[in-house]
């Protein structure tokens, strides 16, 4: 008995497009995850590297801060403020008149953008403490660039009512019978800082009160 032989169907390559397909669709969706991981990891990166300039510039405000208060206290010692910057870079806006250093470096200090390429003129001062190379096993990060800071010296506090002369009570009690006064006088402390890289910065101001400055 023979047995009748049929002859083999032409293959059409369905099954090769099939499958070409499925590799592109899978080639896509990696390469889409691969990006989707890549940009948040910068997002994650960018959002920590703004925290850091955040913390340094108010790390700054609040080491300043400490200063003044602790050099006021301190009759030998005070703060030397004055209309050039005086020797702890405090300028006094009651001993300048018209156009002056306070309305260009100051004024350029608080406004610029970004971090400068030369702080040589900037009228501002570094930070005492190092946060550039901080080590230890509780430090992860540090700093790219020391941070600045200026000190404005805005005059006696004056209670309301008062002129500005200082008429009518410019001192503030410090009991509450008010028979010892004391002078107080205003700073405004502006700092800014980087973040681990210089392509992050912050600025961060504070009005603080302590005894007056020497001049």
């Amino acid at each position: 008995m023979s047995i009748p032989c049929t002859s083999p169907k032409s293959q059409r390559g369905a099954v090769l497009f099939v499958a070409l397909v499925f590799m592109v669709l899978i080639t896509l969706l990696g390469l889409t995850a691969a990006a989707s991981s890549v940009l948040q990891e910068r997002m994650t990166g960018g959002l920590r590297n703004s925290q850091l300039s955040l913390m340094g510039a108010e790390t700054t405000v609040r080491g300043v801060e400490w200063m003044i208060w602790n050099r006021s206290n301190i009759g030998n010692n005070k703060l030397q403020c004055g209309a050039t910057g005086g020797s702890d870079t405090c300028y006094s806006v009651s001993n300048v008149t018209g156009s002056s250093l306070v309305s260009t470096k100051v004024g350029a200090f608080r406004a610029q953008q970004g971090w400068p390429s030369s702080t040589s003129g900037d009228g501002a001062t570094t930070l005492s403490t190092s946060l550039t190379s901080l080590t230890g096993n509780q430090v992860s990060a540090t700093l790219a660039q020391q941070p600045r800071y200026i000190i404005e010296d805005l005059g006696v506090v004056l209670p309301p009512g008062s002129s500005t002369s200082g008429g009518g009570g410019g001192r503030l009690p410090i009991n509450s019978g008010g028979s010892q006064n004391q002078t107080l006088s205003a700073f405004r402390i502006t700092s800014r800082s980087t973040g681990g890289n210089q392509g992050s910065v912050a600025a961060v101001e504070s009005y603080f009160v302590a005894l007056p400055p020497s001049f």
